[in-house]
């Protein structure tokens, strides 16, 4: 009896001291309230405020367009040459030949074509001819003045052929007949829509900040309906324009190459004029800002137990070119890279043992936008 009061003694003594011993513990591992936290965060470093990316935007270069009609017609020059002489007999034959590419959406909005010159002096020996795709449309021996040349749409193609030519001089074959032509010019006849083309050039793709195309509308256009514009099939403007009025064409409606800016009228005529494209880019971009840092032993320790991993915190300011930032970490023995595609205010990256080693480890933090970071936090998290 006396053996088994002195073992119930013993085992109360026993759990009283493992009740203390696991109430010291959690005092280790809690706050001022006593509770044990939810999670532990041990805070290796912070770097302040640092500009990622482009820091500048600016003008690259202007396109300038002709002016144009929507919902009347309008011509759009296609081919000029200025001076051109045409001959033919025995000993000469100059003519003209000139291969005329247009693009689909050019043949498409065509309501035909128009061919211009003067004629400036000529003997008549032979009849001056014009075809276009190997069909005449004009053979007649003119006087000295202005020709026009009407070519239906249905003429029209994305690969054409344009000859000026004379006949020979006939009995009088000792000679030769002559034809002196200046401001020789084609134009395609558009009426409801217009297509204005650009390039983009492969260094400018990625560095794109934006496409202003700035334009005035001409006092003579109606007072009702609207212009439509599309970037490459993307509606970027839909509304009756002011009598100075622009057009804006972001990263996201460009592509290398060539790029197309379509414009419609809907409900009314408008007549367009000092149509120009100014272009802008991003200028002075970092390759990256590197940031250090030192991990103990200790730490590592710890990143190697479950439920332990490392954090970069980017708490972000401004955005002003949205695009991915790649965080690249070089340790002592290894370069690992993690990427963020989503921007918010606060974005993280996660890494372990195998991107760190003890003793000094970088950050690098790069990006093809343009953006200023707050701060950055590096700390351990646990649960």
């Amino acid at each position: 009896m006396e053996s088994f009061a002195v073992l119930l003694i013993a085992a109360v003594l026993f759990l009283g001291f493992l009740f203390l011993g696991t109430y010291m513990l959690d005092v280790q591992y809690s706050g001022p309230s006593g509770k044990r936290p939810s999670a532990v965060r041990i805070d290796l470093t912070s770097f302040p405020q640092f500009f990622l990316g482009f820091t500048k935007e600016d003008k690259a270069r202007t396109i300038n367009y002709e002016d144009f009609s929507l919902g009347l017609e309008s011509n759009m020059k296609i081919k000029e040459v200025l001076e051109q002489e045409i001959s033919r007999g025995l000993f000469s034959n100059e003519e003209l030949s000139l291969e005329v590419d247009l693009n689909t959406a050019t043949v498409a909005e065509a309501a035909g074509a128009t061919l211009e010159f003067e004629v400036v002096n000529t003997n008549n020996y032979g009849n001056l001819v014009v075809s276009w795709n190997g069909k005449e449309y004009y053979s007649d021996k003119p006087a000295v003045g202005k020709i026009s040349i009407k070519l239906p749409k249905e003429s029209l193609k994305n690969e054409n052929r344009l000859a000026v030519k004379s006949t020979g001089p006939g009995a009088r074959f000792w000679a030769e007949s002559v034809y002196s032509l200046r401001n020789l010019r084609l134009d395609v006849v558009t009426v409801s829509k217009r297509t204005l083309f650009f390039e983009v050039f492969p260094e400018e793709a990625s560095a794109w900040s934006s496409g202003v195309l700035n334009f005035r509308r001409a006092d003579y256009s109606t007072q009702t309906g609207v212009i439509k514009a599309y970037a490459n099939g993307r509606l970027v403007y839909n509304s009756f324009p002011n009598e100075a009025d622009k057009i804006e064409i972001g990263p996201d409606d460009i592509r290398p190459g060539t790029n197309m800016i379509k414009f419609e009228s809907e409900g009314g005529t408008f007549s367009l004029k000092n149509i120009f494209l100014n272009v802008f880019l991003w200028k002075n971009r970092t390759s990256g800002i590197t940031k250090s840092f030192m991990l103990s032993e200790d730490d590592l320790t710890l990143l190697n137990r479950s439920g332990y991993y490392g954090v970069v915190q980017i708490n972000l300011g401004e955005v002003l070119k949205a695009a991915p930032i790649e965080i690249k970490f070089r340790g002592n023995k290894t370069t690992k890279s993690v990427f963020i595609t989503e921007l918010k205010d606060r974005v993280n990256a996660t890494f372990g043992t195998d991107q760190i080693s003890i003793g000094n480890n970088s950050i690098t933090f790069s990006t093809d936008g343009s953006m200023r970071v707050d701060s950055v936090d590096v700390f351990i998290q646990g649960r």
